[in-house]
C-alpha cells in the first residue's frame, strides 16, 4: 500500500471516527454510566421506575434557527432513545415546555410540532409517556386561551389537574399556570379538580366507609401522592438547594419562576404530598420545600438551554422514593472531539503540503 493511500485511510478514519463517536456512540457511553437507584435489601415491594425530564423546548418557526433544530434536536432524540434502550423505564414524564413557541404558533406549525415530538420522543407501547403543559406550550396565566389549551390537550396528555396511579403510586399532575387562585375560568376548574382529587384520596384513606367504587377500582390503595408540575413550589432562590448545578444562585419571582407562596402552602395543606418534581428553571436543584418534603427541579433536556443537560431516574414505591440524576452528553465534549479531529487533519495536511512543496523545489 502506497504512503499516500495510507495517509488517506488515516484521514478518513479521523473524520469517520469523530462523527461516529459524537453522533452515535457517545450518548450510549455517557448514559450507560447512569443507574436506577436500587431498593434497599430489606425492601421486597412492587416498585416503579420513572424517567423524568423537562423543558424539551422543540424550536419553532420564529425563534428557531434551522441548524439549531437540526443538530441539537438530533442529540435530544439520540439521548432519549438511548436512555429507553439502556434503562428501560416503566413510565416517562415530561414536565412541560415541550415546545418553545407552542402558545402562539398557528395550527399548521402546531401539527408540525406534534409530528416532531412524536418522532423524537416515541416510546414502545408498554412504556407510558405522560406530558404536562408548560408556559411555552399554552402560555403564562395571563395568556392562556381555550383554543390553545384545548389543542394541546387534544394531541397530548394533560392541561388540567389529574390523579394518575400506576403500581400503587399516586401522581397528581398539575397545570402550574392555573394555580393563581384569582377567579379565572382555568383557575376555577383547577380548584374544583383539586378538591375532587382530595375527595378521592380521602376515599382511599377510608376505603371501608367509601361508596365511590370507581375511585377504589382505579386507584386501589391510599398513599401520599407525588406532585408533578412545571413550576417549582415557592422558594426565594437556589440558596435553599442542597444540590444544584447552576453556576450562579438564581433568584425567583412568584407566579413567574415559581408558584406563589399562598398557592404553595394551600396545595401542601390540601393534598399532603410526599414528594414533588418540577422544571421551568432549566437548572437542577434538590431542596426541602415549604411542605417539608423533597423537591427536585429538573435541568433542561436541551443543549440550547444548558450545555450539560440531565434528567432524573426515580425508583418509587407506594411509601418511599429513591432518585438519581443522570448527566447526559455535554455539548463541550462533542465540540472538543471535533476540534481535536480538525487539529489532527490540519497538522497532517500542512505536513503533507510542506513535503510536497520541498519535493517540487528539489526537482527544479
Amino acid at each position: 500500500m502506497g504512503l499516500r493511500r495510507k495517509k488517506l485511510y488515516i484521514y478518513f478514519l479521523i473524520v469517520f471516527g469523530s462523527i461516529f463517536y459524537c453522533e452515535f456512540l457517545a450518548d450510549y457511553i455517557t448514559l450507560w454510566k447512569c443507574e436506577w437507584p436500587p431498593l434497599p435489601q430489606d425492601k421486597d415491594v412492587p416498585s416503579l421506575r420513572a424517567m423524568i425530564l423537562a423543558d424539551v423546548h422543540l424550536l419553532g418557526p420564529v425563534n428557531g434557527h434551522w441548524l439549531d433544530k437540526l443538530y441539537r434536536e438530533w442529540h435530544m432524540r439520540r439521548a432519549f432513545q438511548a436512555s429507553l434502550t439502556i434503562h428501560y423505564p416503566d413510565v416517562v414524564f415530561i414536565l412541560g415546555d415541550l415546545f418553545d413557541e407552542g402558545y402562539f404558533v398557528n395550527q399548521h406549525y402546531f401539527r408540525e410540532y406534534i409530528r416532531r415530538f412524536r418522532s423524537y420522543f416515541h416510546t414502545p407501547q408498554h412504556i407510558r409517556l405522560i406530558s404536562i403543559a408548560g408556559n411555552h406550550d399554552i402560555g403564562f396565566h395571563y395568556r392562556m386561551q381555550p383554543y390553545v389549551v384545548n389543542r394541546f390537550k387534544r394531541h397530548l396528555n394533560y392541561t388540567g389537574i389529574h390523579l394518575y396511579t400506576v403500581n400503587k403510586v399516586h401522581f397528581i399532575l398539575i397545570n402550574s399556570m392555573a394555580m393563581e387562585n384569582d377567579g379565572c375560568s382555568f383557575c376555577k376548574n383547577a380548584l374544583k379538580d383539586l378538591h375532587n382529587i382530595k375527595d378521592k384520596l380521602d376515599c382511599l384513606r377510608n376505603v371501608h366507609t367509601c361508596s365511590d367504587m370507581e375511585t377504589i377500582q382505579n386507584h386501589h390503595y391510599y398513599s401520599r401522592p407525588i406532585i408533578m408540575q412545571h413550576f417549582p413550589t415557592y422558594r426565594i432562590s437556589d440558596k435553599s438547594c442542597t444540590e444544584h448545578d447552576s453556576l450562579e444562585i438564581e433568584e425567583y419571582r412568584e407566579k413567574w419562576e415559581v408558584l406563589s407562596r399562598n398557592s404553595t402552602d394551600w396545595l401542601g395543606e390540601l393534598l399532603q404530598p410526599r414528594l414533588s418534581f418540577a422544571g421551568h428553571s432549566h437548572h437542577y436543584c434538590h431542596s426541602i420545600n415549604r411542605w417539608g418534603v423533597d423537591e427536585y427541579t429538573l435541568a433542561s433536556f436541551n443543549w440550547r438551554n444548558k450545555i450539560n443537560p440531565s434528567f432524573l431516574m426515580a425508583t418509587l414505591t407506594s411509601e418511599n422514593h429513591w432518585v438519581s440524576k443522570c448527566n447526559m452528553l455535554k455539548q463541550e465534549t462533542v465540540v472538543n472531539v471535533y476540534l481535536c479531529a480538525i487539529f489532527l487533519l490540519t497538522v497532517g495536511l500542512v505536513r503533507d503540503t510542506h513535503r510536497w512543496f520541498l519535493q517540487k523545489i528539489k526537482l527544479l
